[in-house]
């Protein structure tokens, strides 16, 4: 046998001796490659360094050649870029100053276009009534989408309380299924932990029985073997004979901890029989208490749960009803407001009726009293100067020639004098009616602006067209012009 296992192991010890040996002439060849390129590596180190001294010279002087071209060409672009960037700087400086004088020049445009409208919405009462108008119609708008609005809440709330019920239907019912399917989950957990509880008594009284037998054999096997001891060692000596005691000493020394092992693990397995029928007993407990408590719980949940809907009910309807008083308060207001605006409207219109006429009679009277004026005070001119010329020139003391040529004379200078006053009297009625006609024309200018103010405020009311008060329309354009924006909306 020791030959076979060396003829085995010869071998082996061998073929670790070649592989040793090949790994040492390859640790060879590669030390002897490694020092043949660091030579090499040295060599060309050497010549490089020949080299670079060579070519240092001629080196640094094309690099100090080629910085002080780069430092010419490097002046000159600075030279040009500076040259360039102001001819820029006072191109962008005259174009900044064009584009900001024609800024200025539109926003002070559109400042004086803005304050114009403003003041033509704080003077002329149409478009203050018409904005007035708009804003009421606003707030009918917002006031409709507030009931609205209230309403959905209401609706989402009815929808939210009956989906509530439902859910709580289900989850009372899912609650239900669920607890009698735990029950009935418990149940036969219970029922299989008692089945697996009784086969593991049933085991353990198998195993204390085995136990017993298995005692018997060993001690019957060691009754035989003492037994064989005994017969066989009759002629041994007084030593044998006490070994053989010692062992069987031992032997009931281990016979009697078997028998303390056997009985402390009945009553190890005494004591878990009695543990698991206590923690039974307190699963079912617990079981009991923790429905007790889910009944009190539910039924807790059911109290307030109607404590809460009831509150919530009665919240509900005296928002309601507060809502309704403060929409008809709401409307009470705008319905006198509206009346005393018709009522204020007639009044006013009345009025300027009564100014208009009352002014037209004061024009009319007050020409025919300037045309009066202006006679009379022609003829007391007439009749001043005649009597002046006559007292300059005494006609009274030459003969009647010279009289009627002098009257005829003193004629003509006055009706000069006359015509003149006329021509300065027409002059200015001519300027005055200018005046008149520019007031006209700056009148109808702002007449425009105010129609086109009114367009625009009439174009708002197109998504109001449901919420318009009484008294929004100045006339049957006012309608055509709404009806066309309207008609260019729904085309869009």
């Amino acid at each position: 046998m020791q030959a076979m296992w060396d003829d085995t192991k010869a071998p082996k010890r061998g073929h670790l001796a070649r592989a040793v040996e090949q790994r040492e002439q390859a640790r060879r060849v590669k030390e002897a490659a490694r020092s043949v390129i660091q030579n090499y590596f040295i060599d060309q180190k050497q010549v490089d360094a020949a080299t670079e001294n060579l070519s240092n010279d001629d080196f640094k002087r094309k690099a100090r050649e080629f910085k002080e071209r780069q430092a010419e060409l490097k002046m000159l672009d600075s030279v040009y870029e500076t040259e360039r960037a102001k001819k820029l700087a006072s191109i962008r400086s005259d174009e900044e100053q064009r584009i900001t004088d024609a800024l200025a020049k539109k926003q002070h445009e559109e400042d004086r276009k803005t304050l114009e409208l403003q003041k033509l919405h704080d003077q002329r009462d149409e478009l203050k009534d018409l904005a007035e108008k708009i804003r009421v119609a606003r707030m009918n708008k917002v006031r409709a989408e507030q009931l609205s609005e209230k309403q959905q809440i209401q609706q989402q709330q009815r929808d939210y309380e009956e989906a509530f019920n439902k859910f709580r239907e289900q989850n009372l019912a899912a609650e239900a299924a669920r607890d009698s399917e735990f029950q009935a989950r418990r149940r036969e957990q219970n029922l299989k932990a008692r089945t697996v509880l009784q086969d593991q008594i049933e085991e353990k009284k198998d195993m204390i029985r085995l136990a017993e037998q298995e005692h018997l054999r060993e001690r019957a096997l060691v009754d035989e073997i003492v037994r064989r001891i005994r017969d066989e060692n009759d002629a041994e000596t007084r030593l044998r004979h006490r070994k053989q005691e010692e062992t069987k000493a031992y032997i009931e020394v281990f016979l009697r901890e078997q028998e303390d092992a056997k009985r402390q693990q009945a009553e190890t397995m005494r004591q878990e029989d009695r543990k698991i029928k206590e923690y039974w007993q307190m699963v079912s407990d617990r079981e009991a208490q923790e429905a007790s408590r889910k009944a009190e719980r539910k039924e807790a949940a059911d109290r307030m749960y109607e404590k809460i809907k009831k509150e919530m009910e009665e919240e509900a309807r005296k928002k309601a009803e507060e809502e309704d008083l403060i929409n008809l308060l709401h409307q009470e207001e705008l319905e006198l407001k509206r009346r005393e605006e018709d009522a204020a409207r007639k009044l006013k219109a009345e009025r300027m009726k009564q100014e208009m006429i009352a002014a037209n009679e004061y024009q009319k009277r007050l020409k025919a009293e300037r045309e009066a004026a202006r006679q009379k005070e022609e003829e007391e001119f007439r009749v001043m100067m005649m009597a002046k010329f006559a007292e300059d020139d005494r006609i009274e003391q030459m003969n009647a020639q010279k009289r009627r040529m002098r009257v005829l004379e003193h004629g003509r200078e006055v009706q000069r004098l006359i015509d003149d006053k006329r021509r300065l009297f027409e002059e200015q009625r001519a300027k005055e009616e200018a005046e008149l006609a520019a007031q006209k024309q700056e009148e109808e200018r702002k007449q425009g602006l105010v129609e086109e103010e009114r367009k625009k405020l009439l174009a708002e009311l197109v998504e109001l067209q449901d919420y318009l008060p009484r008294g929004v329309f100045r006339d049957k354009a006012d309608v055509e012009y709404l009806t066309q924006l309207m008609g260019r909306g729904a085309a869009i």
